[in-house]
């Protein structure tokens, strides 16, 4: 089986754990005047600052979502030990992750590593390990690791709240639905994303270059798209905010360079008059998401106040796995892939 029918039967499977992992933490105190740390790389980052919207919400105040790099040459100075660090590492080996959650215990915060190995390096120094081996398979192209990771994260956030009043036991059951009702959403999502593709690959063609725009959280998914298009078909992208794009990107951005806006049903008003403003300026540019305009990629996507954006990553992933069939760059891209982790020499790992 391919990526995508993998990805949502892992991530049925992980959330057949949900107890389990909510489990984790029902001795875990987060209170009033406790701060939340996100921390992560790349992916992992993204899948935090996603995250971050439902920590807000759930406990009416902002957590940091920063780089392993800020963290442990800034921010560690101002942690307590009310304080709780949560560190997001798919292959648990990242020694700027590691570091960071030595630095915390040190300041005796509440460590937690979110990873898919039991015996990683992050898994071993976090005071919580929460080990998930249903985003393992196909670590070497990320696209399990990245939505799986996102669940897990927003399962130990709805633990530490149920653990700490700020959810109840019928509040915590219905996100677990919710969860399971966007995942079923899955397949038809990326099976609808990779026959526009394979619609419009004459089109697709054109560009050596993607410029991704997203609002709110959309911003993260619109990082995982660039990328995924670095990643597996070794084609240059950037992922920039909307409002960014508009304040001064935009009047730079080449003709060769095409622009791909995702928006949900949230962001779909502006967007879409951003959209028309983009293609009035003559620049290409094609919408994905909610209610698209005829031509592009229209999303069905479910009312959901927090996780929508979850179901963007389907969409995206069908979308860049069918250009790399298309364009013979291995079955989901594994051959471009193979040669950019080659390349990618500055990653820095533990030795064990």
């Amino acid at each position: 089986a391919g990526f995508l029918e993998i990805t949502p039967r892992k991530i049925d499977e992980l959330l057949d754990r949900y107890d389990q992992i909510l489990g984790l933490f029902k001795n875990v105190e987060f209170k009033k005047k406790s701060n939340l740390y996100l921390i992560g790389n790349g992916s992992s980052g993204e899948g935090a600052r996603i995250a971050s919207f439902l920590a807000l919400d759930l406990f009416g105040k902002v957590p940091y979502c920063i780089t392993p790099y800020q963290f442990t040459h800034y921010s560690y100075v101002a942690l307590t030990e009310k304080d709780i660090v949560i560190a997001i590492s798919q292959t648990g080996t990242s020694h700027q992750v590691v570091e960071s959650l030595r630095l915390a215990k040190k300041a005796g915060a509440l460590t937690i590593a979110i990873t898919t190995i039991a015996n990683a390096p992050v898994a071993e120094v976090a005071d919580i390990p929460v080990i998930l081996p249903e985003c393992k398979e196909n670590v070497d192209y990320k696209v399990v690791g990245v939505i799986g990771q996102l669940y897990g994260l927003w399962m130990v956030i709805l633990g530490i709240a149920l653990a700490n009043e700020y959810i109840n036991d019928k509040q915590a059951e219905s996100y677990l639905l919710e969860f399971r009702d966007l995942n079923q959403h899955y397949k038809a999502i990326a099976d609808a994303a990779q026959q526009w593709t394979f619609d419009h690959i004459d089109f697709l063609e054109q560009f050596t270059k993607l410029t991704v725009l997203g609002s709110g959280a959309l911003v993260e998914t619109a990082m995982e798209l660039a990328i995924k298009s670095i990643e597996v078909q070794n084609r240059f992208s950037m992922a920039v905010d909307t409002e960014e794009y508009l304040h001064g990107i935009c009047a730079a951005d080449p003709a060769e360079n095409l622009v791909i806006m995702l928006a949900d049903m949230e962001t779909a008003d502006y967007s879409k008059k951003v959209y028309e403003s983009i293609k009035a300026f003559g620049q290409p540019v094609i919408y994905f998401g909610h209610n698209a305009p005829e031509g592009n990629l229209s999303v069905k996507l479910l009312d959901s106040k927090y996780f929508s954006t979850a179901l963007f990553f389907p969409l995206v992933h069908g979308f860049i796995v069918a250009w790399a069939k298309i364009k013979d760059y291995g079955a989901d891209g594994a051959k471009v892939f193979a040669f950019y982790q080659d390349r990618l020499k500055v990653r820095e790992e533990t030795k064990k």
